[in-house]
């Protein structure tokens, strides 16, 4: 088994996608595998088969289902997402596996920096607002003039540039295909978060990219849907007075800085439809925590390492999580 998968998604911009996919072969790390997951037709102009894994999926298929096939299909300890527009750099990788000695970290966020300008911060991985707001941590700033932001706490790495467990992924379910993939990535972070596993910075492990590789949520109904799924999933855990406080002042600030786009109604309307299954967000936390113990249970992390079908042999006490061994 290699230590490292790398998954590409394609979905739109042939152009993005070969620069990455250029730039992750020319250098990425001895033992990994490469894997293109694409939900329209490439015809490998560049004859890589010998080198990168082409996956096809149907071509309805979202962004979380397209990258989870990814994953499903990855060999690697860890799986690596880079979504199109991402430009590996050299070495990026070595860093961040390096966090992974820690049984405790079970994703790792790179430090994504403007192509254009090296000093410029567009990513450090992700805030999560007690109101419930999706945050790209240090967007915009000067990686010169700011180290505090490098050393600051975030909730996960997104989706357009993250390091994860491949067991912690299987044993979770994957990225909600339910949600955009601009609220799956936040949603994963968070299940980690109230489970007692820890996401890290990296800020050794360096990509780079255009704005554009880190788009914010967009206004759209499913973003609202996703948006308020993801709210009332995690209220509880990250903070249920605060959240339920701060939560209409981020609607408001919302509906307010785009006042004259309809999108930021159709995003309104979008929330609301998420309240009839209140009941159903509000006992996530809980199904989340009963399948990740079901899995250490059935298929310990250590067993997966050699095999991804032996025998279960019990719990593995060095990946449960530190709350659960103080508690033993």
């Amino acid at each position: 088994m290699c230590r490292l998968s790398i998954i590409i998604p394609l979905w739109s911009d042939n152009d993005s996608f070969e620069d990455t996919l250029a730039s992750v072969l020319q250098n990425r790390p001895a033992e990994c595998e490469v894997i293109v997951v694409h939900s329209q037709p490439y015809d490998d102009p560049y004859d890589l088969k010998g080198e990168v894994r082409f996956l096809p999926v149907p071509q309805n298929a979202g962004k979380s289902h397209v990258i989870n096939a990814g994953c499903r299909a990855s060999e690697g300890e860890i799986v690596h997402v880079l979504q199109p527009g991402v430009l590996a750099t050299d070495g990026w990788t070595a860093a961040a596996l390096e966090r992974f000695d820690d049984s405790q970290i079970c994703a790792v966020a790179p430090l994504l920096l403007d192509a254009d300008d090296d000093d410029r911060i567009l990513a450090a991985g992700l805030h999560y607002t007690w109101g419930g707001a999706r945050v790209s941590h240090g967007a915009g700033r000067r990686r010169s003039d700011g180290p505090r932001v490098l050393r600051q706490a975030i909730v996960g790495p997104g989706l357009f540039a993250g390091f994860y467990r491949r067991w912690i992924w299987e044993a979770v379910g994957g990225f909600c295909e339910r949600l955009d993939v601009s609220w799956a990535d936040v949603d994963f972070a968070l299940s980690l978060r109230s489970l007692g596993y820890q996401a890290v910075l990296e800020p050794a492990s360096i990509v780079r990219g255009s704005p554009a590789a880190v788009p914010e949520a967009p206004f759209s109904f499913r973003s609202g849907l996703g948006a308020e799924r993801v709210f009332w999933r995690h209220v509880a855990a990250h903070g249920c007075w605060a959240g339920l406080a701060f939560h209409p002042f981020t609607i408001l600030r919302a509906l307010l800085q785009h006042a004259t786009c309809g999108r930021a109604y159709t995003q309104f309307l979008g929330r609301l439809s998420a309240l009839p299954g209140l009941g159903d967000h509000l006992t996530h936390a809980g199904k989340i925590r009963r399948a990740v113990e079901f899995f250490l249970l059935e298929k310990p992390p250590a067993t997966l390492n050699d095999s991804r079908r032996q025998e279960s042999r019990g719990a593995s006490p060095e990946f449960a999580p530190r709350a659960y061994r103080d508690a033993a």
